[in-house]
């Protein structure tokens, strides 16, 4: 007797082989039988006639772990057929925590929904708590490199001999606890300051323990080519396995016209070489940054309160209006149009509205609104977020159509309600996996549906080390989608963002129904997908 049985759908496997019509039988959490099997019992059957069947999408790119304390049932995500999130990029995580980083993690949780206690220390702690309330989907994560850097004392600055090995022995630990490896940012924050030697150092633990190396590179428009070679130069020491995150270039920020092409020709060379390296690409124009990615690190140099606190100085205004040519350049060529401000701590009311509308409010230009914004963050200004149409469609689609380019979204698991809510004022939280399969396969056409979801499951999954995971077939963890694809419709718009998205009726993790005829069941079935050695 089967405990779930999903019969007559159209079943698109992970290994990007033409889908065929085919049963589903699982036990326990366990996929036992892909076939015909017209006289299986069952304990629950679910009928998918003109449904498409396939492996649990595993986000190769997200930020859930900031929110998932505050949002455990993973609401946004999971409705999208998302049973995998690989998270901890791009250096930021709340996890391992110092004095004072234990301090500014517990303000950034509360913007996330998260009013519990913030009392761990190490990576594990966050992994037991996380563990201890459990959660709707798996997760495997990554270490933050500035997380390192701020729990060491390091902060801003370069780090002593005595940093740096404490630095080692926090990565080592959460190596030990099952990290998949580390993950860096170079565009802001404390990773920001941190020189290729530093990061050569600690790549070094990765090697010592087969762990990655990922990294949201230093700069994306006229320095990408330095940056590549950085990030392959980190790669080697960390021993060759390497995630190469949303690889794409700005628009209109300074890069050739042939910058992208030449860095995806390393990036094929280093693959072709033996390195095991892939990137991902976001699916849409749009993505969020940090709003301090565009201060020097002079204003930055003594945190965030002191930071804010220079803000109101005229003076120190004047020489931030040019000395802030970094990361989106593109406001210095007077685009402001482009962002919005995404989160706020201090000033929500302003929440989702661009910056020439918040000029317009609070008076003066787009710089005075900006610096304005920040400065009433006070201590919470590095948890100011922006959002902006960073590339064209034109270039996401070719990322996107890539061999070695899998699929993510860079954003985090979201929910219609609560403070959450508030900070997620975009389409992306709420359908980016499903926009790939309802703009990109079904209405354009950039992919076909079986290389879309190989892109989602079966690549991910191998390159991150999660066996079992990203294929049906028989013996594969049981982690499942449902969904109707000549239905399937993203109903969060920029006007209205708050809103699942219809035609994924059914979501199975670890053998459980996690979304049951379009309903979230509430239940909290995910693992913690540790490092295979």
């Amino acid at each position: 007797m089967l405990d779930l049985l999903v019969a007559g759908g159209l079943v698109v496997d992970g290994d990007g082989r033409p889908a065929y019509p085919a049963d589903v039988g699982v036990r326990g959490d366990r996929v036992v039988a892909v076939g015909p099997l017209p006289h299986a019992g069952a304990h629950r059957r679910i009928d998918a006639t003109g449904l498409t069947v396939c492996p649990g999408l595993i986000d190769p790119h997200s930020h859930s772990d900031w929110s998932i304390l505050g949002n455990p049932t993973a609401q946004s995500t999971i409705r999208q057929g998302v049973t995998t999130e690989v998270v901890g990029n791009c250096g930021v995580t709340y996890a391992p925590l110092g004095p004072a980083s234990r301090i500014a993690a517990a303000a950034a949780l509360r913007g996330f929904g998260y009013d519990g206690p913030v009392d761990w220390r190490s990576f594990g702690d966050l992994l037991d708590r996380v563990a201890s309330i459990r959660t709707s989907q798996n997760l495997a994560w990554y270490v933050g490199h500035s997380a390192l850097r701020d729990a060491a004392g390091v902060g801003t600055g370069t780090p002593t001999a005595e940093q740096l090995a404490a630095m080692a022995e926090l990565l080592a630990e959460a190596m030990d606890a099952g990290a998949l490896g580390m993950s860096s940012g170079l565009e802001y924050g404390s990773g920001r300051s941190a020189g290729t030697d530093e990061l050569v150092a600690l790549a070094a633990v990765l090697r010592t323990r087969g762990g990655r190396y990922a990294s949201h590179i230093r700069n994306r428009d006229a320095a990408l080519g330095d940056a590549v070679e950085e990030f392959f130069t980190v790669a080697r020491a960390a021993g060759g396995r390497a995630q190469l995150s949303h690889l794409n270039v700005r628009h209109d920020t300074g890069a050739g016209p042939d910058a992208w092409g030449r860095a995806v020709e390393r990036l094929v060379a280093e693959r072709s070489g033996g390195t095991d390296v892939l990137a991902d690409m976001t699916p849409y124009a749009d993505g969020i940054g940090m709003a301090t990615g565009l201060l020097p690190p002079w204003l930055l140099a003594d945190g965030p309160a002191e930071a804010a606190a220079l803000l109101g100085d005229p003076d120190v205004r004047r020489r931030l209006r040019h000395d802030c040519d970094r990361y989106w350049r593109f406001v210095h060529r007077g685009q402001w149009d482009r962002v919005t401000l995404q989160a706020s701590p201090a000033t929500p009311e302003l929440e989702g509205l661009s910056f020439p509308e918040i000029a317009r409010r609070l008076g003066g230009d787009e710089w005075d609104a900006y610096f304005d914004v920040l400065a009433a963050a006070g201590p919470d200004l590095a948890h100011v977020q922006l959002l902006a149409r960073l590339f064209t469609d034109e270039h996401v689609g070719e990322a996107i159509r890539h061999p070695l380019f899998c699929l993510g979204v860079d954003a985090y698991t979201s929910r219609i309600d609560g403070p959450l809510a508030a900070r997620s004022r975009h389409p992306l939280f709420f359908a980016g996996h499903v926009h790939y399969l309802t703009h990109h396969v079904r209405d354009k056409g950039t992919l076909t549906l079986e290389t879309a979801v190989h892109k989602m499951t079966a690549m991910v999954a191998d390159h991150f080390g999660l066996p079992g995971r990203g294929r049906l077939r028989t013996g594969s963890f049981a982690d499942i989608v449902v969904f109707d694809l000549p239905r399937l419709r993203e109903t969060a718009t920029t006007r209205a963002p708050h809103a699942y998205p219809v035609g994924v009726p059914y979501v199975v993790v670890n053998g459980t129904l996690v979304v049951d005829e379009g309903s979230h069941t509430e239940a909290t079935p995910g693992r913690y997908l540790a490092r295979q050695h």
